[in-house]
């Protein structure tokens, strides 16, 4: 019998203080990781703020200092060493077996969005249900909140 579960919500990096980081661990493989928005590095030339991505196809995290000037940058112009695309827009999945990764986790030719999207990004951090079926959600028998 399978382990019952609620169906997780979903998680975005940008939502993540670096004061209080998104600590994760997976439910499936044990694998810890640790999402916040940005780092900031105090330089004598002054302020460097590093903001955090994940790559679409792999998983792998990465920090740059890239800014669009057409907006809010969520997705990086270099891709990943496997070829992914790295963006913050997206759903946080485990980056060692992909279990919370969707359909959703997929390039797009859009670097940037509105500070009013990103506003929307932030507000449905931690409200919205992950849709089934997502990457290792087989392992799982999902059951509705009821106190919802």
């Amino acid at each position: 019998m399978k382990p019952q579960r609620l169906i997780p919500l979903k998680y975005f990096i940008p939502a993540h203080s670096p004061y209080r980081p998104f600590n994760l661990t997976c439910p499936v493989c044990e694998h810890s990781s640790s999402f916040s928005e940005h780092m900031r590095l105090n330089t004598s030339n002054g302020c460097v703020y590093l903001w955090a991505y994940q790559c679409q196809d792999c998983g792998k995290k990465r920090n740059s200092d890239e800014v669009q000037e057409n907006g809010v940058t969520v997705a990086l112009q270099e891709p990943c060493d496997c070829g992914g695309q790295f963006r913050r827009d997206r759903n946080i999945f485990c980056p060692n077996c992909h279990y919370r990764k969707s359909k959703e986790n997929c390039r797009s030719e859009k670097l940037t969005v509105t500070k009013e999207e990103m506003e929307q990004i932030n507000q449905r951090n931690g409200t919205e249900e992950m849709t089934l079926p997502f990457g290792k959600s087989e392992e799982f028998e999902w059951v509705v909140d009821s106190a919802n």
